[in-house]
């Protein structure tokens, strides 16, 4: 396997996780939204910014004032239309899906014939059915089946794709781009429900959230057999509950598991190294709710400077790998 071959299958498992959390993420904030208090300032922009967007820009596009009440269904529209069908939106579900199949395209020699057809049947139904949406119900509906059928493209490669570099690198794709999406959640989370202070954040419990990710019955049982008791929340299960395989710790461990078989994985293993020190260096629970909010900056900013080292090093290196 080529270089360029490598690089397309390190995309393609970041573009099916991609799917998937943004599917996730659509149903989690329709949960937020109906939970929260009617003055809470949390809202359908927010999606956006996830995303690493500018909200109030984008909706200028779509001629909409972010901060007009009276325009609140258009917003929601507006931020659905660019999040899942608008084939021009960099982060739309049917970009998504468009680039994960172009990379499967590329490197179909490599892919299971099992996999290979359920990416079809995903990019077909994906294609077809986000063209228009019709209401919150629907929506809601799609966003499950999606994130469904994605999971039906993991247990294709689960079964059948032979354990070597192109798996690695699949994988390592993959928890790469939970852990950045992960983080940008709780970020985000933290900055819409909390103000910022020096002091102590109160508990976090994002049902919600946990609903979307599928963690509300291991949270429950972190809960009741965490060391620290009451004093553990929601914040410190994703970051640094590593028996959760959507918890960041989870992500990073998996990504070192897997670079370890790939060439020049020296430089990688390092970075994940100083991520997982940023987590470990003190307990989460001491954090405030800034400083909480800067520790997760500095492990979303090493996310990127660690996909910057795989794609700049470790798959531009001109040389063969074996499936």
């Amino acid at each position: 396997m080529l270089a360029r071959s490598g690089e397309n299958i390190f995309w393609l498992g970041r573009y099916l996780e991609r799917l998937d959390d943004t599917a996730r993420l659509v149903n989690a904030t329709s949960h937020l939204l109906i939970d929260s208090h009617k003055d809470t300032e949390f809202g359908w922009p927010v999606l956006l910014d996830v995303m690493g967007l500018d909200s109030s820009h984008i909706l200028m596009e779509y001629g909409l004032d972010p901060k007009d009440a009276s325009q609140l269904a258009h917003i929601e529209q507006a931020v659905m239309q660019h999040l899942i069908s608008n084939v021009e939106s960099p982060i739309s579900i049917r970009t998504a899906c468009s680039q994960l199949k172009f990379n499967a395209r590329t490197i179909r020699q490599l892919l299971p014939r099992d996999m290979w057809e359920e990416l079809n049947k995903l990019d077909s139904f994906v294609q077809q059915q986000c063209q228009a949406l019709n209401g919150r119900q629907q929506r809601y509906q799609l966003m499950t089946e999606i994130s469904r059928r994605c999971q039906m493209v993991l247990g294709s490669v689960d079964s059948v794709m032979l354990r070597g570099d192109a798996f690695d690198l699949f994988t390592v794709g993959r928890h790469l781009e939970r852990a950045d999406m992960v983080t940008r959640i709780m970020d985000v989370m933290v900055l819409q429900t909390l103000q910022p202070s020096l002091l102590k954040r109160p508990r976090f419990r994002w049902i919600s959230i946990l609903n979307a990710l599928g963690g509300v019955e291991s949270y429950h049982y972190y809960l009741a057999n965490n060391a620290t008791g009451a004093e553990a929340d929601a914040i410190d299960y994703l970051l640094s509950y590593a028996d959760f395989p959507r918890s960041v710790s989870y992500c990073l461990n998996r990504v070192a598991a897997s670079a370890k078989g790939l060439p020049d994985s020296a430089a990688t293993l390092q970075h994940v190294q100083q991520l997982q020190a940023l987590i470990n260096q003190q307990p989460l629970t001491d954090l405030s709710t800034a400083q909480l909010h800067e520790l997760i900056d500095q492990i979303q900013a090493g996310i990127i400077h660690l996909h910057q080292v795989l794609v700049g090093v470790s798959l531009s290196e001109q040389q063969a790998l074996t499936a």
